[in-house]
């Protein structure tokens, strides 16, 4: 789908194409395909939040990390990626969420190998796909789950979606308009986020899921919401309007004790070793 002139996104979809070039020259779409049909099943990212909804009575937490973001500094210089995710495990996410993309969010799929190899949890790989190729890129490095934009893909959206069944990934489809839900529910998405975040601009736009998450079947969708989200009132209200579940990022990066935040939006406490 062609960007609006003024998208911020555009100059970071350039860099995101070269280094996808220079991968593809690396390593071919056969060669990848090849080794993720030795690979072991994905561990469901749908199903873990659908069961911690349904344990909760409330809407499971995605805790998502990552290194940096283009519309809110303050993030830590280093992230410790291994003792983060151990602890957002023990204090009770019900899958993580993390950042691959280098230029926007200053991740790397070693970023998400490292969490893979800490948790149990089924992970969320956080980048800008506009190509079939980084489907495959997140199923070889481990990703249980992919983002797919409605604004960046357009009517290509069921074409990814199914590349994504086809090899086992979850695909969680981003809406931030009410057209974007109609061309989600159209190409048959059942898990779909409503974001605050405009994807274009960058600004947070609070209210966006609000109305965005009744026009989303309870029946048919496993509805999740994000952006800006970082207390328990916010998930409590989020719940009544139809979220099974939320995503907490910048909340979580930001503070000096990220477990702690966590442990309030989901209102337990826990004893994380520090």
């Amino acid at each position: 789908m062609p960007l609006p002139d003024a998208s911020l996104l555009k100059p970071f979809l350039t860099q995101r194409h070269d280094q996808l070039t220079k991968a593809k020259a690396r390593r071919s779409l056969g060669q990848i395909q090849g080794k993720i049909g030795e690979m072991p099943m994905t561990r469901g990212f749908q199903g873990a939040l659908a069961a911690g909804f349904r344990t909760a009575g409330a809407p499971a937490v995605i805790a998502e990390l990552k290194g940096g973001s283009p519309f809110d500094p303050g993030f830590r210089a280093v992230v410790p990626y291994k003792a983060l995710a151990e602890d957002f495990e023990a204090v009770g996410a019900s899958g993580l969420s993390v950042a691959v993309e280098r230029q926007v969010f200053r991740g790397s799929y070693s970023d998400l190998a490292t969490v893979r190899s800490a948790v149990d949890l089924p992970l969320l790989a956080r980048d800008i796909i506009f190509d079939l190729y980084q489907i495959l890129e997140a199923r070889l490095a481990g990703a249980d789950a992919v983002v797919l934009s409605a604004a960046l893909l357009g009517t290509k959206l069921g074409e990814f979606r199914e590349r994504c069944a086809s090899i086992a990934l979850d695909a969680l489809v981003e809406v931030h308009t009410p057209q974007e839900v109609e061309l989600a529910l159209a190409s048959g998405a059942d898990f779909i986020c409503a974001t605050n975040r405009d994807i274009h601009s960058f600004e947070l736009k609070p209210g966006t899921c609000e109305a965005l998450l009744p026009l989303l079947p309870a029946d048919k969708v496993f509805a999740v919401a994000e952006g800006g989200l970082s207390t328990a009132d916010d998930r409590e209200r989020l719940g009544a309007l139809g979220a099974k579940a939320i995503l907490v990022g910048s909340a979580l990066m930001k503070d000096e004790d990220p477990a702690g935040v966590l442990e309030q939006v989901l209102g337990v406490e826990t004893q994380v070793e520090g």
